[in-house]
């Protein structure tokens, strides 16, 4: 059976996990290892697709509203004219407020985007971040995450399953496949952006 949609994803939970009594319940194991995928502290999913791009425009004051399923900002620039600017990050510790308005120099991220100043125009802001798929359901189907890795899928929904179903032995087996699969993808994504490391090289003779 492919794993290409919600429905033959629910199907393979329920092959895999030999359980018939559970199909009022996988749905709540999909969200949950939805969850997993994004929030676990050894290695949050990172995928080349989950990177989009938004624009805003500042208001009368330092603040901005995050994009929807925002999770980390990679770039943001002011269009300014014809060209633009970087606003540079710094941590929310460490953030001075000016007190007159200017071109903002710096951000942070909260719970909303703040910048060190209030804006003394009006600016489009260029956002470029990471942000979670959509989740799936039975009105969206699919996503990057399920068409690229759907083993990411099957793996935690079956941690979540015998997570509920007290199973010691078959959770800890699927979260080591399941944190394992997303090392993996998170490996491939760093090397297609930074590029294998380079190697050194020796010249004349080597003992």
């Amino acid at each position: 059976m492919a794993l290409d949609t919600f429905a033959n994803l629910k199907d393979s939970i329920i092959d895999y996990s030999h359980r018939n009594d559970i199909a009022n319940k996988i749905e709540d194991f999909i969200i949950l290892a939805e969850e997993a995928m994004y929030a676990n502290p050894e290695f949050p999913l990172q995928l080349r697709q989950m990177e989009t791009r938004a624009e805003a425009t500042t208001g009368a004051d330092r603040f901005l509203a995050l994009p929807d399923g925002f999770i980390t900002m990679r770039r943001l620039k002011l269009n300014i004219g014809g060209g633009s600017c970087d606003v540079q990050y710094m941590a929310p510790d460490q953030m001075f407020i000016q007190s007159a308005s200017g071109q903002p120099r710096f951000f942070t991220v909260t719970s909303q985007l703040e910048f060190d100043r209030v804006p003394d125009s009006t600016y489009t802001v260029d956002m470029q971040y990471s942000a979670i798929p959509t989740p799936l359901s039975s009105t969206n189907t699919t996503n990057v995450v399920l068409a690229n890795h759907p083993s990411a899928y099957l793996y935690g929904a079956l941690w979540a399953l015998f997570g509920w179903a007290n199973d010691d032995a078959q959770e800890a087996k699927y979260l080591a496949k399941f944190l394992g699969i997303i090392a993996g993808i998170n490996k491939r994504y760093k090397q297609g952006r930074y590029g294998p490391a380079p190697k050194m090289r020796i010249e004349g003779a080597t003992p």
